[in-house]
């Protein structure tokens, strides 16, 4: 079975990954995703471009890199016994995860939800709603329990 799973590095992503893990069986290949979707020098401070100096750019890739390798450091703690390959991808985050499902050929995608509310999803978006409408494959959304 070829399973996705997308990970922020959060407690959540991780315990995701775990329970995603303990359901599914002996996995044999897996892909851990984590996107950036901060790009430095994206956010223009006017018609001039970026507020930040080339130097600040590299440092908050840099950074954001970092925190995304950490990410996926985190959940691989939780695959036990299966071929691994990780990804960073840069974009929405959404909408890359499902363009990476499909172009993986993934069987399953595994999300943590935050499990907000009917209006926090509509004001803020969510995006493990964006993947279940949007995946080629069946998806496996592991909810937050508090």
């Amino acid at each position: 079975m070829k399973v996705l799973v997308a990970t922020d590095g959060s407690e959540l992503s991780v315990t995701a990954a775990h329970r995603a893990f303990d359901l599914l069986g002996a996995l044999t290949d897996v892909t851990v995703l984590a996107v950036l979707t901060e790009v430095p020098g994206d956010d223009a401070g006017g018609f001039e471009g970026s507020t930040e100096s080339p130097l600040e750019e590299r440092q908050s890739w840099e950074n954001e890199t970092t925190a995304a390798q950490e990410a996926i450091r985190a959940t691989l703690a939780e695959v036990h016994g299966a071929k691994v390959e990780t990804r960073l991808e840069v974009g929405d985050a959404g909408p890359m995860i499902v363009w990476v499902a499909g172009q993986i050929g993934a069987d399953v995608v595994v999300v943590g939800s935050h499990g907000r509310g009917a209006l926090k999803r509509i004001v803020s978006g969510s995006v493990s709603e964006h993947v279940v409408h949007h995946s080629p494959c069946p998806v496996l959304v592991v909810r937050h329990t508090p």
